[in-house]
């Protein structure tokens, strides 16, 4: 019998505890975020802000040693939390050096 792993993940996730600047259409921070961790693929974070899962996200993220990246993605997990929501991102474009 296999067992596997419940933490069977596509791409390394990396725990950051930093600020996620979420972008509008014009490119102005309405709202921050808290990054929880970051992967190749794409990011997960904590917001009071509601998404819905499918909505198009548009970002900006310091990581030390990648400098700073701005990335588009797609909400594809919510975990609904006590204050806000947990929600999953995964990446369509990123401009910067990859983590």
């Amino acid at each position: 019998m296999t067992r596997y792993s419940k933490e069977a993940r596509r791409a390394a996730r990396q725990p950051h505890d930093s600020v996620l600047e979420l972008l509008d259409a014009s490119g102005f921070t309405p709202s921050d975020a808290r990054l929880v961790d970051v992967s190749a693929l794409g990011v997960s974070f904590t917001s009071t802000r509601v998404f819905a899962k499918g909505e198009p996200i548009r970002a900006r993220l310091r990581l030390l040693g990648a400098g700073v990246l701005e990335i588009k993605g797609t909400v594809v997990r919510i975990k609904e939390r006590e204050r806000g929501a947990l929600y999953a991102v995964k990446f369509d474009s990123v401009r910067g050096k990859r983590p």
